[in-house]
């Protein structure tokens, strides 16, 4: 019973650490490809947080995933993330949604700053909202873009493919002695 359910465990980690290897693999390939764009998953996007203007909520070192979203879907309360003036990625929470003259901007603030941003936030601008975030995960995202995780990435399953394959061809091969 026991072993059974370490397997069974074993299989699922397996399928997940494929999983997580071809898309850490993808969006490395697809960031190196275009370098301006970011990586996506079908249409989500993954980042890691630099800064601690939303903490208690994102802490630095935090991944993020952004899902796009309508703009007139933002509501105030949301997380979003935006390119700011100097086309850097900022994620923050809308306090308000400005109109001027029939367009609808987005004032936001970080949770830890004491001030609004500076500017509003225009539809053009808007990236996305948060999703969800998995706590301090960035800094293996960062090592996994390192040549050494690169490596790791791509030789940790192939690894564990090949001993898998060996470990079953030596029971056949040590049930077919055994028949003899």
């Amino acid at each position: 019973m026991f072993k059974k359910a370490f397997k069974r465990m074993g299989n699922i980690l397996f399928v997940l650490l494929i999983i997580i290897s071809i898309s850490g693999l993808f969006s490395i390939l697809q960031s190196k490809k275009e370098p301006g764009h970011l990586p996506s998953i079908l249409g989500y996007k993954v980042m890691t947080v630099l800064t601690g203007s939303m903490e208690p909520l994102l802490q630095p070192g935090d991944v993020i995933v952004v899902k796009p979203i309508n703009f007139a879907k933002v509501k105030v309360n949301d997380v979003i993330t935006y390119r700011n003036s100097q086309n850097t990625l900022v994620t923050h929470r809308v306090i308000e949604l400005v109109d001027q003259e029939g367009e609808v901007f987005f004032q936001t603030k970080g949770d830890a700053n004491n001030v609004k941003d500076d500017g509003l936030v225009a539809h053009q601008q808007l990236v996305g909202s948060l999703l969800f975030h998995i706590p301090k995960a960035g800094y293996i995202a960062t090592f996994i873009k390192s040549p050494i995780g690169l490596i790791l990435l791509v030789s940790v399953p192939l690894l564990s493919l090949t001993i898998g394959m060996i470990k079953k061809i030596m029971a056949v091969d040590g049930q077919e002695k055994s028949e003899i």
